[in-house]
This record gives C-alpha cells, structure tokens and sequence, in this order.
C-alpha cells in the first residue's frame, strides 16, 4: 500500500485565491475560479528549491498526486502590515533611509518591493490589501467560502492558469499540463472538510478523496484592528462556530504582527526587517482582551470551566505565540488540566530551539539576529520555536508538534545553506532534538516520553512563502523525504545507548515510525480531539 501524508499546517488554496479573488467574475465566467485550479510555477526556482514565492508547494493537485490524504488547511488574511510600508525612525539603522532613497530615485513605491521581493502576490492584491476596503473579517470569511465551495464534489480535471497577459496562453497552460502532469493535472479528484466526527471518519477512510480540516492563522482575522469593542470579536467567534457549516479545528492564535491580544514572536529576518515593523506588542504577553478571547475560542468560562454558550473547542496553536504569552497560555492549560479537562497543546509548524525553559528564551530575545543558534550551533534559537518546557507540555497533554520544513526556522545559517546539512540530516537533526528533550526530562514519566513519538507530525508551512529544505520543496518530495528519513533513523538505532531510539529493534519498526510521523500521528490527533459541532438547526 502506498504511503499516506499528512500536513498539520499549509495554505492549499493560497496561490489560487490571492490570484483570483480581485477578480472572481473574470475567472467564474471562464470556469477557473475553484480550490483546484493550479496557478502555474516558475520550474527553475522549483527545482533549486528558491524560497516559495514563484512556485507552487502544495497545492491540491499536489496534494492528490503525492497521496496527502490529510490536510489541515490554513485560511489567512493577509496581515495589511505586509503592504503597507514603514518609515524610518530617529536612530533607526541607516538601511532604512538607504531603502526609501531608492525607491524614491527610482520611483518605485515600498509596496513593490515587498511584492516582487518577498511575496509575490498580484498588483491588484496588493492595492486592494492598502486600501481603506480591506477588513481581516469580511477577508476571512470570503476565504472560508473560496475553500469549501468544491468540498465533496468530484472534479473531473482542474484548470490551469497562468498569470500574464501572454498570447497563445491556452496553448501554454495545456504543455505545461503535458510536460509536468503531477504539478499540473489531477482527475476525477475530490476534497472534503467534514462537518461532524462522523464525516471525518468516513473521509479519512476513503481512499478517494482528500480530508480536508480547517485552522486560521491569526486571531487578527476577527477584525480586531477595527472593531469598536471586544464583544464584537466574541460575536465574531459565535459566528463561527454556529453559522458556518464546516468547525475550525484550531486557531493559530497569534501571527508577525499585533493582534492587539497577545504578544508575537520575533520571526521576521533582518532582510525582511528593511521593509516591515513588527516591533508593535512583539515578545510581549497577554492582555485583558486576549485572556477574555483565548477563553472563549476554547469554550471556556472566567473560572476555566466548559461552558456550551460558547460553542464547540477549537484548539489552539502556539506557533508564533511569544514566549511570554506561551507561559501565561500554559498555566491555563495546566489549572485545566488539574480539573480533569485535558487541552491538547498544537505548536503546528516549528521548530526546535535547543533552549531549556521559556525564561530562558525571554532572557536571550535581545540576541534573536540572522543565523542566532543554541550553544550546539544547530538549532535556530528563537523563541519562535519550542524550547524544552514547550515540548514537556506537548507530551503532557497528548499534544501535536508539526515541524516545519522552512530552513531557517529548521537552523540553516548563511555557511551551511549550500551544504549537504540543507536536507535529511537538518530535518532529523530537529527531531531527534526533540525525542531527547521528551526523553532526558525528568519530570515527563515513561509514558510521557514515549508519547513524543506520537505527538510529531509534518507541519511544512508550505505556502506560506518558506525557503524548504533542499531536497523537498513541494508535497511531490515526500515520498523521497520519507524514504531518506527511513535510511537516516535505520542507521541511527544501531548506535548504542539513545534511549529515544531503544524501542526501534528493525527498518520495519522504523517504516511504522515513520509511516506514524508522515500520516498516522495527525490522523489520531484529529479522531481524538475533532470538535462536536451540532448541524445549525440544532442551534437555533
């Protein structure tokens, strides 16, 4: 049987609807407008495994040829702080200036640059993102009707677009499907979200079609820059959870910029820092607000008790949570966890930052430069990836870390880019960082410890215009991934005395491991944890 794939975190709809959404009528009246329509890559930078700006990774026509079978799928609006520019303070470095110099002697605004430069996303994108029109909330749930408008149905071919007004396109589109038939051609394919647990267990079980759950990325996606109180925002949460047919299985609570309910994580390197001000509440904690809200996504009262008013539990991610926020996030989890109420700990798509506590990494953000790692020089130190205390939660509430496939957040530094270190070796370097944290940790019991084999997944990040690992640009790599993932840890058990390791006595306890890293894992989690949404009529 062919292996299965898994995705706790990626944007399959991302390429397609960034470039059709400003002008859906155009592509509607030509059939285009739909999840599966591929929007066709720069081949060059596919295959040097170029940051994932010009190419599509992950896709759903992907998805359907590399046998991903379960995808967690991510809806985000565009944080406007990405388009809109900054200006250079007193004192502030001279790059700056040196930047808005040049744009002005060459007349070309800020925007283009970080357009071109860093996300590639159309023009039209770009202006409506900068006007006064744009609202995270009316964003979102355009996106939420953009990803779940082909669910169930069977597509018999998808569309290919490519962007440009090039003549001859039609003829263009139809060589690329020839020339490259699993990045551009799926048939009689099909995706579905599940509205309830049993959906999800019928999905999960047939073989042709795609399950497909849903996150957010970002609690700003409620309209919280704009709204005239923090009711609002809980209203907005209602709504969610009773009005829209299909649940959100997690938030990722916070995001690069202010939220204006908890504080973010560095994650911005310093050649996007030329461009974009995350400063604003970064590495800060919670507010008053975002207590209030985090309650309420997890559909919990002030004193921490399950209240049905609120609706259904939707998790929540840590992933670029700061680690001030991630404490105070903690502590709740673990005043309910003492109630009986276990709320499993998500931290999506990281990595792991050889750091021991979060005091740590609050004593050490002073340090967080372009290629800053631990005292090993492995790991990408931080605080935007787990430490030691975030993975001893994960295994205590039978949580999910999905490692991220972003090279940089995986620890490659400018010396080591174009080394072998840049594939299969970087990313079991991370996980087996993250087996002996489980394992070395005195305060995890046996159980506890192995349970970390179980609680690690993929988490690519995949559309989320990451600079992949070498090898594996796109979810067409996985099945290579998961082979040389195979060969690395089969080596790696015969070396004595790694306790992480002891239980691995043949390559085919290794292929079940693996096989529970790149699907089984994720698709226990979400049996487990899936929210019980009642049908609308139920609600009203």
């Amino acid at each position: 049987m062919a292996r299965k794939f898994s995705d706790l975190h990626c944007h399959n709809h991302m390429r397609a609807h960034f470039q059709m959404q400003e002008k859906r009528k155009k592509f509607e009246r030509k059939g285009e407008f739909s999840p599966w329509t591929v929007i066709a890559s720069n081949k060059k930078n596919h295959e040097a495994g170029k940051m994932g700006a010009s190419y599509s990774q992950i896709d759903l026509v992907k998805c359907w040829n590399s046998n991903l079978r379960l995808t967690f799928n991510s809806m985000y609006p565009l944080e406007r702080d990405f388009v809109k520019g900054m200006k250079p303070q007193i004192g502030e470095d001279k790059w700056y200036k040196f930047l808005i110099a040049f744009a002005t002697s060459h007349k070309l605004p800020l925007r283009d640059f970080i357009q071109v430069a860093y996300m590639k996303i159309p023009d039209r994108m770009v202006d409506y993102v900068q006007s006064s029109d744009y609202d995270y909330w009316e964003s979102l749930n355009r996106e939420f009707e953009f990803v779940s408008m082909d669910s169930g149905k069977v597509i018999p071919k998808n569309e290919i677009y490519l962007p440009g007004n090039l003549l001859g396109r039609k003829r263009a589109e139809l060589k690329r499907a020839r020339q490259y038939p699993k990045e551009y051609l799926a048939t009689n394919s099909s995706y579905r979200i599940p509205k309830t647990k049993q959906e999800l267990e019928n999905s999960l079980t047939n073989p042709n079609e795609i399950t497909m759950v849903l996150s957010i990325e970002g609690a700003h996606s409620f309209g919280t820059d704009r709204v005239q109180s923090i009711q609002e925002v809980s209203d907005r949460i209602k709504h969610m959870k009773k009005e829209w047919d299909y649940p959100v299985f997690f938030i990722t609570f916070a995001h690069h910029f202010d939220n204006k309910l908890c504080g973010h994580a560095h994650s911005i390197p310093d050649s996007g820092k030329l461009l974009l001000n995350q400063r604003k509440r970064m590495n800060q904690g919670f507010n008053n607000n975002g207590r209030r809200i985090i309650k309420e996504i997890l559909g919990l009262n002030n004193h921490l008790e399950k209240d049905t008013e609120l609706g259904y539990r939707t998790l929540i991610d840590v992933k670029h949570m700061s680690a001030r926020s991630r404490q105070e996030y903690y502590a709740m989890v673990k005043d309910c966890l003492a109630k009986g109420d276990r709320i499993p700990v998500i931290a999506s798509h990281c990595g792991y930052s050889g750091i021991s506590t979060l005091d740590k990494h609050i004593e050490l953000e002073g340090k967080e430069k372009d290629d800053y790692t631990d005292p090993s020089g492995k790991f990408n130190a931080w605080n935007i990836n787990m430490c030691d205390e975030d993975i001893e939660i994960i295994a205590q509430t039978r949580g999910l870390f999905g490692l991220s496939f972003d090279q940089r957040i995986l620890g490659i530094t400018k010396k080591d880019k174009n080394t072998s270190r840049n594939g299969i070796q970087l990313i079991w370097e991370n996980i087996e960082g993250i087996l002996k944290s489980a394992f070395e940790n005195p305060n995890l019991s046996d159980s506890e410890k192995r349970q970390i084999w179980k609680s690690l997944t993929i988490g690519t990040d995949f559309e989320g215009l990451i600079d992949p690992v070498n090898p594996y640009p796109t979810a067409l790599e996985f099945e290579q991934f998961s082979e040389n993932l195979i060969s690395i840890i089969d080596q790696e058990r015969r070396n004595a005395g790694k306790a992480h390791l002891a239980h691995l006595k043949s390559k085919e306890d290794v292929e079940k491991a693996v096989n529970d890293f790149c699907y089984n894992n994720s698709e226990s989690f979400v049996l487990e944890n899936f929210p019980d949404k009642k049908p609308k009529s139920a609600d009203s």
